[in-house]
C-alpha cells in the first residue's frame, strides 16, 4: 500500500504494540523506508504537530466509543488542500451481521476461540439457516477475520443519509464512492446526469435497489470543502 505513493513520508499509527511489531517485521523485510511506526490513540493525532496532505482510515472509526469525535481529529490535522479516504460500515448491507450478532448476544456467546468456531460450524452446517449468507462473507473463511465480522466488542453503522450529515457538519467535500467499474456502470444507467457520480441521495436510492452494494464497507474520498 505505502509504495503507491511516491516520494512521500507515511506516518502510520495504530494502538496495538503486536500489531506495530509485525508491521515493523514486514516493513524490514520489504525493505520499505518511508514508513514510520507509532502507537497512538486517534484522538491524540494532534500531539504529533503535523499536518497531513493524505489519510487513510478504513475499518477504524467505526469501532470507536465515539466514531464522530475521531473524525473531527483526523479533520483537524488534514492539510486545506489534502485527501481523506474513509471506510464505515453500511447499515443496510451488514443486515445479516446484525442478525449473527444478535444471535450471539442472545446466547450470551463469549468471544472465546470455542465459542467462535462452535459457531461458524453451525452456520456451516446449515444449522442456522437463518445466517446461511454469512458464508458469502470473505471474512467467514479467516478465524480472525470471522471473529471481527461477528464477535467484535463495539461496531457501529451508518446509513448515507447519516453519512451525508456527518461529512456535512465536519465541512466535507464527498469527492465519490471506491467501487468496481460493474458498479459504477449500472449507477451510471441509473443517473446519467450525475456525471461525478457524487450525490449521496442518488446513491442511497441505489443502495435501497442493491443491498448489497456496500458488503465490505463504504469507502469513499473526501477533501475540506474550500472557502
Amino acid at each position: 500500500q505505502t509504495q503507491r505513493y511516491k516520494n512521500a513520508q507515511i506516518t502510520a499509527i495504530d494502538l496495538s504494540l503486536s500489531s506495530l511489531a509485525y508491521a515493523q517485521r514486514k516493513v524490514n523485510e520489504l525493505g520499505i523506508d518511508n514508513v514510520e511506526l507509532i502507537q497512538m490513540d486517534i484522538l491524540e493525532i494532534s500531539l504529533l504537530e503535523k499536518k497531513f496532505d493524505l489519510i487513510v482510515c478504513s475499518g477504524v472509526l467505526h469501532h470507536m466509543n465515539n466514531p464522530s469525535q475521531g473524525l473531527k481529529a483526523l479533520v483537524g490535522v488534514l492539510k486545506n488542500n489534502g485527501f481523506l479516504k474513509l471506510g464505515l460500515y453500511s447499515e443496510l448491507a451488514r443486515k445479516d451481521i446484525v442478525e449473527a450478532r444478535n444471535y450471539i448476544s442472545r446466547k450470551k456467546l463469549q468471544a472465546n476461540d470455542n465459542n467462535i468456531r462452535h459457531f461458524r460450524k453451525k452456520v456451516i452446517s446449515g444449522e442456522l439457516k437463518d445466517l446461511n449468507s454469512l458464508k458469502t462473507f470473505s471474512d467467514f473463511y479467516s478465524f480472525s477475520e470471522f471473529r471481527d465480522l461477528c464477535f467484535h466488542a463495539q461496531e457501529h453503522r451508518f446509513t448515507i443519509h447519516q453519512l451525508q450529515e456527518t461529512l456535512q457538519s465536519n465541512e466535507l467535500e464527498f469527492l465519490g464512492f471506491f467501487l468496481p467499474k460493474p458498479v459504477k456502470s449500472v449507477y451510471k444507467q441509473d443517473f446519467p446526469e450525475d456525471k461525478k457520480q457524487t450525490n449521496l441521495q442518488n446513491w442511497a436510492k441505489f443502495e435501497q435497489r442493491n443491498p448489497n452494494t456496500f458488503a465490505g464497507m463504504y469507502q469513499f474520498w473526501v477533501s475540506k470543502i474550500s472557502i
